[in-house]
């Protein structure tokens, strides 16, 4: 049972009144590279969407990576999306990072100007790889691009408007590597749908707490 499972199932649990939970969403567009550490995606609000005017953070934990670039990028492949191929046409690979493959989910930060208030999380990230031509062997220019997918929960710790509320959500978008041959910066363009709700009481904060803890 993958941990994202553990994390639905909690957040299932916390939630007292979910007919009364908020509707938000914004389309996030920034960069990051998988070659730094930690890597680290931010970008911007974009129209449509509920927040007009904000940043947001996607910060992947890389405890034990290598740091020598060549061995990097190779241990990122082979750990997180080599065993991982789905024939098709074309065929694909999916990268896994989430508290089962990298031992700790990713972190979330959201600042929300047109609202005034913060909200921060845990995210899982999925990233799928196309093999264009459907060989089971990952070629030059196949990492160029692909699409991007997460499950997010948002902790009882925001600020300003979003005080005491928690919730969870999900993201989907697509990658690009510009400079494919030269760089592994990519630009994600996402869409993120967030259901939050006030979770001032003593269960619902031991609750998410709880949650926090587990992978911090």
């Amino acid at each position: 049972m993958r941990a994202l499972t553990i994390v639905l199932a909690l957040a299932v649990a916390a939630f007292a009144t979910t007919a009364s939970a908020d509707f938000i969403w914004f389309t996030g567009v920034g960069t990051g590279d998988f070659m730094d550490s930690p890597p680290t995606f931010v970008g911007n609000m974009e129209l449509p969407g509920d927040i007009e005017d904000g940043q947001w953070t996607i910060t992947i934990p890389d405890d034990g990576w290598p740091t020598d670039p060549v061995e990097r990028e190779a241990y990122i492949w082979t750990t997180f999306y080599a065993d991982n191929y789905e024939p098709g046409t074309p065929g694909s690979w999916k990268g896994y990072f989430d508290g089962t493959t990298n031992g700790s989910m990713n972190d979330l930060e959201i600042i929300d100007n047109t609202n005034g208030g913060t909200m921060t999380g845990i995210t899982t990230l999925e990233v799928q790889v196309q093999d264009l031509n459907s060989n089971g062997v990952l070629d030059g220019e196949e990492f160029c691009e692909g699409s991007d997918t997460g499950i997010v929960i948002i902790i009882r710790d925001g600020s300003g408007c979003y005080d005491g509320w928690c919730g969870d959500g999900n993201f989907n978008g697509t990658f690009l590597k510009e400079d494919c041959a030269n760089s592994s910066v990519e630009t994600w363009n996402f869409g993120m749908y967030l259901w939050i709700e006030d979770c001032a009481t003593p269960v619902e904060t031991t609750t998410w707490g709880s949650i926090k803890a587990m992978y911090n």
